[in-house]
């Protein structure tokens, strides 16, 4: 049987450089990563691949093997499209949201939780991971233990911790597995791999899905950022370095919530800027940027934007009014 890459997934070879799984002949025999996963590792380096599976071709092939799954998602990354996909799985599943660490001192995992069941109709259990290793991995371990689970698919939207995930679990079993390969880049994955994590317990990780409109893949900061601002009356701010605008037509207090490091990410401003879009967000509602973050309106306002309408959500909101 052929040799997989454990930081990828790929089949490791030596006759094509640039394709998938390449290690020099003369390391291949004692190799365990590929050289593109051994230097994003080691050095940091980042090689540009091509998705290998799209969503719907993930999902098909999971659904028709009909096994269990355990779908991660971060916090932030809750919005309409990720939860179709979830919805999207026939199997038994669970959802897992990740980094729960990072939620604003008032928000429990309680109320996290049935936020996402109100809000988008998920029926499914629920599981929230911490940041440490025995922070939420113990639970989901438990979880599947009792319900007679021993193989599982691991999906979820690219960055989304996946192989943390693992790493951790490994971590708490005190698995003897090599270490998965966790970077900040979208596509670290590029195949389903099989992880045999003790004699109980087999997960079958895969490619990370890529959010076709999201204005960010990459996560660039592990930490949260909370930015608060008192919006004036006809006061604009930018968004990546005066990409996209949003202006507020009544004045509010607004909290943007972001994981995307950049010096140039927010700026606020008066600016007469022409913006055809206008929409209206009731008070304690997110304005949700599908990779960018979440800005929290505290009251009722008409804005105007030139954000495309498929790159963004509006929704009651997690951080205040009827979920706080």
């Amino acid at each position: 049987m052929n040799k997989i890459c454990y930081g990828c997934g790929a089949p490791l070879q030596s006759t094509d450089k640039d394709a998938k799984g390449y290690v020099p002949v003369n390391k291949i025999k004692d190799a365990t990563y590929c050289m593109r996963c051994f230097r994003m590792m080691h050095y940091g380096e980042q090689a540009e691949v091509d998705t290998p599976k799209d969503a719907k071709e993930i999902i098909r092939k999971v659904n028709k093997d009909n096994k269990y799954v355990i779908f991660l998602v971060d916090y932030l990354n809750i919005n309409k499209y990720v939860m179709d996909l979830f919805q999207s799985i026939n199997n038994e599943k669970l959802l897992v949201i990740n980094k729960g660490e990072l939620l604003p001192d008032n928000i429990t995992y309680d109320m996290l939780k049935n936020y996402v069941k109100d809000i988008y109709n998920i029926n499914a259990p629920i599981k929230v991971k911490g940041g440490t290793a025995n922070h939420g991995v113990k639970s989901v371990y438990k979880y599947l233990m009792d319900e007679n689970i021993h193989e599982t698919y691991l999906l979820g939207i690219s960055n989304s911790g996946k192989s943390t995930f693992i790493n951790d679990l490994a971590d708490v079993l005190e698995s003897k597995i090599n270490r998965i390969n966790t970077n900040k880049h979208a596509n670290t994955t590029l195949d389903f791999m099989r992880v045999k994590l003790n004699n109980e317990l087999t997960l079958i990780d895969s490619p990370g899905f890529i959010m076709p409109n999201s204005l960010n893949n990459d996560v660039t900061n592990k930490d949260i950022k909370m930015l608060s601002y008192n919006m004036k009356d006809d006061e604009c701010i930018q968004l990546l370095n005066n990409k996209y605008f949003i202006k507020v037509s009544n004045g509010t207090p607004i909290t943007f919530y972001t994981n995307y490091e950049s010096d140039n990410l927010i700026k606020k401003y008066f600016k007469e800027v022409e913006l055809s879009d206008e929409i209206t967000i009731k008070a304690n509602h997110d304005l949700v940027i599908y990779g960018i973050g979440i800005i929290r309106f505290k009251n009722e306002t008409t804005i105007k934007l030139n954000i495309p309408s498929d790159n963004y959500e509006i929704r009651p909101s997690i951080f205040g009014g009827t979920y706080e």
